[in-house]
């Protein structure tokens, strides 16, 4: 099993997310209704920090804003 060593759950636009890092890698996973996490194919760079994530959402799915969803929201 890997170790995970952070696990930040994302709101993004309506859809939450969960990133993880893991052996210097970050993992994304869908969360659906039901608790299964489905892996999504999303580059982040390993530059990145668990601070930049949110911002880093909002850059990539910007085009999925809405004016009751306007940006990425960090839960967790």
């Amino acid at each position: 099993m890997d170790n995970v060593t952070a696990s930040v759950l994302l709101d993004v636009f309506g859809e939450r997310m969960l990133v993880e890092r893991s052996g210097g890698t970050w993992r994304t996973y869908a969360l659906g209704s039901d608790g299964k996490r489905s892996l999504v194919n999303v580059p982040i760079p390993d530059s990145i920090t668990e601070d930049e994530l949110a911002q880093y959402f909002d850059d990539l799915y910007h085009e999925s804003a809405t004016p009751r969803r306007p940006a990425v929201v960090r839960l967790s």
